[in-house]
């Protein structure tokens, strides 16, 4: 139960916040300006970074389908047998009893929209319209089109990747196709309806939360043709330019309604960069680490992420570990929503580190899980490693898993974790095995009293 003298003024008086999150698919790291990237101009991104807390230690999943569904449920993906890419035409996705952000906040009084990328289940119950959101607009797999004018898709009957629209609880309509052409404008239509859902909604006296989980720059990129060869580093530089456009389009609109101070802005990568493509610059940049989407290296878990509420949140750069699952728990305590009592929940709620009433993240540690399997432990600025991915191609090669030693990193010191320290002379490395096999032990005892993926014991 949440506390009620603990949340904000805001709630606290009857004024909801709202909130707008913006989503890149396999964006890296280094790519943007204020993260270091030098491959193009992201002076709108920048400037949201400064106005509220930059995170230099943001964890995510491993891939697409698991880090939506983390950052949906505020719980681990493989709770919900997320926890590895959901493929076209296959079964699954969150279960309707899954309780989506969306849900939660709508029972608090939001009204809800999504306008983009879901990958989070195909069936009409999975879908974004049955799970929360009283408005869909866009695609339901990947960001990859199938185009209908390939000879290759009409040889073999590939279906085309459709574009879908739904209000709350009705079935999609098809409202297009994510063709190669159509590609490179599908984010400023994402844009411009969420632009307009701003617009619409600001004075009323409702609060809303807008999902934008845009389609670039996962592969293949392809940047709007206003935006094509303008950053002169190729196809994908071009679609930061754009990103970064169509991100200033949102901040201006909100601005413009005079409401910047009533919403709180989340902008964030769902996962590391892709660096497995054989197209010249269509790959994104991992910044200081090492790895790729689909690793459990540094590249993959950690992403760019922000968080600006100018008049509650003052800016500073964080430099401690903060997982995309938090965001569920603490916009819950700032919207006044109530969390899930009938199952486990891994979110944190980091309001009090957010807004500087604490000194330190309330998180010391991330157990990551992909593909079924248990692959590595965060614990403060170490990895404790037992998954060893490719650190290239790892989306499409096998781990190998080590049954005895880990590979232990210390990240402050080897951000490439490129030197193991188990059995070095850092004394440190017993200890982390020590913390690590307990945590794994208690996430055993979780497993068995809430099976993974069972609803039987949920309201």
């Amino acid at each position: 139960m949440l506390c009620v003298l603990c949340l904000p003024l805001e709630v606290l008086a009857g004024k909801q916040p709202n909130i707008v999150m913006i989503m890149t698919d396999n964006l890296g790291y280094g790519d943007i300006g204020i993260y270091g990237g030098l491959r193009a101009p992201t002076p709108r991104i920048d400037q949201l970074a400064r106005s509220g807390i930059q995170f230099r230690d943001f964890q995510v999943e491993p891939a697409c389908t698991p880090s939506r569904a983390a950052i949906m449920t505020g719980r681990m993906a493989v709770r919900s047998g997320t926890d590895a890419v959901l493929e076209p035409g296959v079964p699954g996705g969150l279960h309707p009893a899954e309780i989506t952000l969306a849900e939660m906040l709508g029972a608090a009084g939001y009204a809800t929209a999504h306008y983009g990328k879901w990958h989070l289940g195909f069936a009409h119950e999975r879908q974004p319209q049955m799970q929360g959101f009283d408005d869909f607009w866009g695609i339901l797999f990947t960001s990859a089109p199938g185009d209908p004018a390939d000879p290759d898709f009409q040889a073999i009957g590939v279906p085309t990747q459709k574009v879908l629209a739904a209000k709350g609880g009705e079935k999609a309509r098809v409202v297009g196709e994510l063709t190669n052409e159509y590609r490179g404008f599908i984010d400023s239509d994402i844009t411009d309806r969420a632009v307009a859902y701003i617009r619409q909604h600001a004075q009323g006296d409702q609060p809303f939360f807008l999902y934008v989980p845009f389609i670039n720059p996962h592969n293949p990129v392809v940047a709007h043709p206003d935006f094509q060869g303008k950053s002169g580093g190729g196809a994908y530089s071009d679609a930061l330019m754009e990103i970064d456009h169509n991100t200033g389009r949102i901040l201006d609109a909100i601005a413009d309604e005079n409401i910047r101070e009533d919403t709180i802005v989340i902008w964030l990568s769902d996962n590391g960069p892709q660096r497995f493509t054989l197209e010249p610059y269509h790959f994104g940049d991992p910044g200081p680490w090492s790895g790729e989407l689909g690793s459990v290296f540094e590249g993959g878990l950690r992403t760019a992420g922000m968080i600006s509420w100018p008049g509650t949140i003052k800016p500073f750069v964080s430099d401690q570990l903060v997982h995309s699952m938090d965001l569920f728990a603490t916009l819950a305590r700032w919207a006044g929503a109530k969390i899930p009592e009938d199952r486990p929940i891994d979110s944190i709620d980091q309001s009090d580190y957010l807004t500087q009433q604490a000194k330190d993240s309330k998180r010391e540690y991330v157990m990551v899980f992909y593909n079924g399997q248990y692959a590595a432990m965060r614990f403060r600025h170490y990895k404790v490693m037992r998954a060893v991915y490719a650190r290239k191609g790892s989306l499409m090669s096998a781990p190998q898993y080590l049954n005895s030693i880990p590979r232990i990193y210390n990240l402050r010191a080897d951000p490439k974790e490129e030197y193991v320290i188990s059995g070095g002379p850092e004394g440190i490395t017993r200890s982390l095995v020590l913390k690590e096999v307990s945590l794994r032990l208690a996430y055993k005892k979780s497993f068995e009293e809430f099976p993974n993926a069972d609803y039987s014991y949920m309201k």
